[in-house]
């Protein structure tokens, strides 16, 4: 009877799982990041051998990362983090399932497309990389040009390394992913980088960029000065360098070049660059950059997938009913939970927004005991959401507030999953201790097929 209930049992896990692969298959239909056309068809190193291509090499990076890539992070971070609950599914009920590894989504390759876009996007940025000392200047504006298209490949390839060392590096074996720094050849069988030496390739790149950038100050959906050393504020924040978040968090708010939108907590979610953007990713009429997460948080779309979680919820309101965040950008229909940041679906996608630097430099400096400093930071946020201040009792109090400020700020924003993580604190139910490892992506499988040299993430 035992040998019954055991192969019954097995045969249910299997059809569970055909199932998923189906409904899971459009979201890794992608082929491996050794063999990649990129979007823009420049993979030959001809089309890099003017200042044009170059140009055409990086409005490839672009336009590669500037929409699905985006899409991903977001909801995949919501999701494992249990943010998010699904009220139509995205495909099937068992998606939320499959990114919490809940069933074993391992062998459908959720992840895949992340991936794909990832190196996708980082072979253009090589390419240009590459390509860039062996351009004629003929005059100073090409020596202008390719200063600033090199620091904004390097700025885009330190973006990526940075976001897929946040979803695949494993701390139980300490592996990231591939380092790649040159273009792809079709029999590269790169090996697996640690975390840190892909920290170290991210933090490479964007302190790059910020030599090669300094005089590029145009806030135009590109990359320049300010939006890479407000991504090495996040970054550092994230890996816990907090004198150097601070300082870098600092540098862009006294820079003049950005400001609160005080009683407007919804400006950046439009079709213009609001003051509070930092950086943004631009779309058009044709190539929208919002428009997978219009279709599946706004209420406007045909059926709206995410609803904020039952658990999150009183997470959000915890700043009370009077904060703009809450009443604007969500609202409580009490079976499921509305976000509006999306509504709009040709706006274009806010990626780091001024708030964070407020956020970053706040905890910094409660971290390094400046108490009243970081309860200023906190209350001007609060002031431009048009909620009251609030006071503290001591450190832990004061760096609990803040935290609770950047979980409504940041809401649908990809941040809160990685922000745990950095807190080291349970996240969607699991202890941080099964968290750490559980709450990481597999790699895809048709890359550990075609290269031997490949570790998969551990088995739990």
């Amino acid at each position: 009877m035992m040998k019954y209930i055991n192969h019954k049992n097995k045969i249910q896990k299997l059809i569970k799982q055909f199932a998923l692969i189906a409904i899971l298959f459009s979201f890794s239909a992608c082929s491996d990041f050794l063999d990649l056309e990129p979007e823009t068809s420049l993979s030959s190193a001809v089309a890099f051998d003017n200042i044009q291509g170059i140009e055409a090499g990086i409005n490839g990076a672009y336009s590669t990362l500037h929409s699905d890539w985006v899409e991903r992070q977001y909801v995949f971070s919501e999701v494992l983090a249990g943010n998010v609950k699904e009220v139509n599914a995205l495909g099937n009920t068992n998606y939320s399932k499959a990114l919490r590894h809940e069933v074993w989504s391992d062998v459908y390759n959720v992840a895949n497309y992340l991936w794909t876009l990832s190196y996708r996007a980082m072979d253009l940025t090589n390419n240009v990389i590459e390509a860039i000392p062996n351009i004629e200047e003929a005059n100073g504006q090409i020596k202008a040009d390719k200063d600033r298209l090199l620091g904004e490949a390097l700025y885009l390839r330190g973006m990526v390394y940075f976001v897929l060392n946040r979803f695949f590096g494993q701390p139980q074996n300490g592996l990231s992913v591939p380092i790649l720094t040159t273009p792809f050849n079709a029999d590269d069988k790169p090996i697996r980088a640690t975390i840190d030496e892909v920290k170290a390739q991210a933090i490479a790149d964007l302190k790059a960029a910020e030599e090669l950038l300094t005089s590029v100050e145009s806030n135009n959906g590109r990359a320049n000065i300010w939006a890479v050393r407000a991504l090495l504020a996040r970054v550092y924040f994230e890996y816990k360098d907090y004198d150097n978040a601070a300082d870098y968090a600092n540098q862009v708010i006294n820079s003049g070049k950005f400001s609160l939108t005080d009683g407007d907590v919804g400006a950046s979610f439009s079709t213009t660059i609001s003051t509070e953007n930092i950086f943004t990713f631009q779309g058009i009429a044709t190539d929208r950059a919002a428009s997978n997460l219009f279709d599946i948080f706004s209420l406007n779309s045909n059926a709206v997938q995410l609803s904020v979680s039952d658990s999150f919820w009183p997470v959000l309101s915890s700043n009370g009913n009077n904060d703009l965040r809450l009443t604007v950008l969500h609202e409580d229909f009490m079976t499921a939970r509305a976000v509006h940041k999306y509504d709009d679906r040709d706006m274009n996608l806010p990626y780091i927004r001024l708030p964070e630097m407020y956020l970053i430099r706040a905890e910094c400096r409660a971290n390094k005991g400046e108490l009243d400093n970081a309860l200023a930071d906190l209350n001007r946020l609060r002031e431009r959401a048009g909620n009251t201040e609030t006071d503290y009792t001591d450190k832990n109090d004061l760096l609990e507030k803040i935290y609770l400020d950047r979980t409504l700020e940041l809401s649908m924003e990809g941040d809160n999953l990685h922000n745990l993580k950095r807190l080291e604190r349970s996240i969607g139910g699991y202890p941080w201790d099964e968290a750490r490892f559980k709450l990481v992506f597999f790699l895809p499988e048709k890359e550990i097929q075609l290269n031997s040299n490949l570790i998969q993430n551990d088995l739990w």
